[in-house]
Order: C-alpha cells, then structure tokens, then sequence
C-alpha cells in the first residue's frame, strides 16, 4: 500500500528549546508528543500509511535512522541537509502522488508537492482540526481507514486551508430564542 499521509514533524510540532538551558531531551518530548497525538487521532490503517520526517539534529541514539512508532513509518534526514530534501525525495518517488496529503507549512515542500500532483496542508491548522477529529487527506477513504473524523474534502486538496468551522446544528427552535433574548434582539 502506498503513503497517503507524509507529515514534516519538526514544522508541526514547532521545536523551541523552552529556556537557555533546557532538558537534553526536549526534541525527544516533543517527537513523543506528536506520535501520540497522531496514534490517538488515526485508525490503524491510516497509520500504517503515514510518514513523519523529522530533521537529523538530535535523532534518538537508541534508535536507527528509521524506525515504527505505532505503525507510524518515522524517518530522520540523516543523509540529507534538512527534512525538506528527504520529503521531496519521497515526494518524487511516491507511485500515485494524487493520493498523498503532505503536511508541511514549508512553501518549498508544498511547491513540490504541488509539482507532483500532491494535495498538501498547513501543519498547525491540519494538526488543530485532527486533534478535533476531522482528518484533511487527499482522497476520501473507506471508514476503516480514516479514522474518527475522516476526511479527504475537496477544500483539503484545492488550496490546503481549513474552509471554516461548521455551522452547528440548533435542535431546539426555543433554545434559539433563548439566546436571540439575551443578547437584546427580542423584538
């Protein structure tokens, strides 16, 4: 089965050392906390269809430069200059890249996906809507794979920002007039 997800993970999670001197294992948190966040968010199956590429500064030393976090395919750019260089490469070389999202906020990553065929997303904005179960995927999947949430709206693939929130559903008309009351519109 080929990727349908391929996540820059230092972009997402946004590492900034915490304080002058901080923890030698701050990049490590940060790595454990997005894993979890994405094992907690995506089914099974889409997780063995994701990839997350982190930069080579500090990879784990008990851990080879590619590794399985929860069926999560995780990589280190160890034989490349930035995170940016391996994710093009998988980029280029995925078999149907109309299939894969990319989850960067880097315009250079996004421009080769967008070369390819790719659909890609903002990394905090697509992060906040999996976290609220909605999942941004460049095809829309069968229920087993997606998740809670599952997505693959046309809105992800077309320009890679969230469309807006969505409109709640009233289920009582009275509850309405509540509110239309106390915020002075009784008329």
């Amino acid at each position: 089965m080929s990727l349908l997800l391929l996540i820059d993970g230092y972009n997402i999670s946004q590492p900034i050392a915490p304080s002058r001197s901080p923890d030698p294992r701050w990049l490590e948190q940060i790595r454990g906390v997005l894993l979890r966040d994405l094992t907690t968010h995506l089914s099974q199956s889409l997780r063995r269809r994701t990839c997350v590429v982190f930069d080579a500064a500090n990879p784990p030393r008990d851990r080879p430069s590619r590794f399985t976090h929860n069926e999560i395919d995780v990589q280190f750019a160890v034989d490349h200059l930035a995170a940016d260089d391996l994710l093009e490469e998988i980029i280029r070389a995925h078999p149907t890249p109309k299939r894969l999202m990319v989850v960067s906020s880097d315009h250079r990553v996004q421009i080769a996906a967008k070369r390819r065929g790719a659909a890609h997303f903002d990394s905090q904005p697509w992060m906040d809507d999996l976290t609220d179960g909605k999942i941004h995927l460049a095809v829309a999947l069968k229920p087993e794979l997606g998740g809670a949430g599952q997505g693959g709206s046309p809105e992800s693939k077309s320009h890679g920002k969230p469309a807006g929130p969505v409109k709640p559903r009233v289920e009582d008309p009275s509850e309405v007039a509540d509110w239309m009351r106390e915020f002075g519109f009784d008329d």
